[in-house]
């Protein structure tokens, strides 16, 4: 677990706060991982397979048959060493690879949890994915309009940060209270404004 409930209730509090105040809508995911990267490893794997029949074609005498048997034991060596160490997959992957894997993650959650669907059109997701050290905040499109996307960078920048430290708690803190004014400013809260979203802290398996 990511966040302990003591964590959780922290910043449904902080949210809450805001929301007494704004009538945008917040909700923070957060994710261990975005993806389990079973195809990148099957590509490895395969790439693998092709280099070491390669090397032996020119080291080694070998029949066709002897070929096939050391590719299958190749194959699925590899496959059961990520499958054993798969945090290990991530090292060798390329970051722009692992943060679109995270970013798509982010966005599948944002509709998912029909923060695309609200009436006002004013929720914002602030999203992080642990094992891909990445954040992303989702707006939707009134909070676009008048909010730009410079604002949101920054915070993002910063609020990365902390997830590198693995200061989940004070990441999400900083965030809410940094955009608190401007969400007030422009999303002043209007009389019998209700919160659509039911949970304010969501933690995916």
């Amino acid at each position: 677990m990511l966040l302990n409930d003591k964590e959780k209730e922290l910043i449904s509090k902080e949210i809450e706060n805001l929301e007494k105040l704004s009538s945008a809508e917040l909700v923070a995911v957060i994710a261990q991982k975005s993806s389990d990267y079973k195809y990148a490893s099957l590509m490895i794997s395969v790439f693998f397979v092709f280099l070491i029949s390669f090397l032996l074609f020119f080291i080694k005498d070998i029949s066709t048959l002897e070929l096939l048997q050391y590719q299958l034991l190749i194959f699925v060596g590899i496959n059961l060493f990520f499958e054993k160490f798969d945090n290990l997959i991530l090292k060798i992957l390329p970051l722009s690879y692992k943060h679109q894997k995270a970013s798509s993650n982010a966005k599948e959650q944002f509709n998912n949890l029909g923060l695309n669907r609200t009436k006002t059109r004013q929720a914002i997701m602030f999203f992080v994915s642990f094992d891909e050290r990445y954040v992303e905040i989702i707006t939707d499109s009134e909070i676009s309009k008048k909010i730009p996307d410079e604002f949101w960078q920054q915070l993002v920048y910063e609020f990365t940060l902390d997830v590198k430290k693995e200061d989940f708690l004070n990441g999400y803190l900083k965030a809410i209270k940094t955009s608190k004014a401007i969400l007030i400013k422009h999303f002043p809260i209007q009389e019998n404004d209700e919160n659509e979203l039911s949970n304010e802290v969501i933690e995916l398996k």
